[in-house]
């Protein structure tokens, strides 16, 4: 993957990225099939980010929440240390960057920039959307990633 955060909001637009190309496409497109088209571009992150989309819209179904995630693998290292020493048996790393995912995301969301998880929380909570990731199991590693990224918001 290119390493585009360095490019300026007016470059990017002109010239978007796959993640900003998904943002796009949901944007102009209703409820659950705002849902269906992330989550096929996306993956499992995707298909919840997509689900958020399609209840919440707004900032959410835009372009910018592709680029919310383009940074996480500079963050691979910690969410993999968190999740050694936060594990559970029934839930393999994989299935926890899932969490960290929507939680990296939501981190950057610039209503939320100031607010604490516990305030962004009933809106993830309420809108989440999977068969196979339940949010009771997947939370804490949702409010890490939150907690992770929402220091200094730098996509607000």
């Amino acid at each position: 993957m290119t390493d585009r955060k360095h490019l300026s909001d007016d470059a990017r637009d002109k010239n978007p990225g796959a993640g900003e190309q998904v943002g796009e496409g949901v944007g102009g497109i209703g409820g659950a099939l705002a849902g269906a088209g992330l989550g096929s571009a996306a993956g499992p992150i995707g298909t919840i980010i997509g689900g958020i989309a399609g209840a919440a819209g707004g900032w959410w179904a835009g372009e910018k929440v592709g680029r919310a995630a383009e940074d996480m693998g500079e963050h691979e290292d910690y969410y993999r240390e968190h999740y050694r020493a936060n594990r559970r048996e029934d839930l393999d790393y994989d299935e926890a960057r899932v969490g960290y995912g929507v939680g990296h995301i939501a981190g950057r969301h610039p209503e939320y920039r100031g607010r604490n998880f516990d305030e962004v929380e009933p809106t993830l909570r309420s809108n989440w959307r999977s068969d196979r990731h339940d949010y009771e199991t997947m939370r804490p590693y949702v409010r890490e990633g939150y907690t992770r990224t929402s220091k200094g918001n730098p996509l607000s």
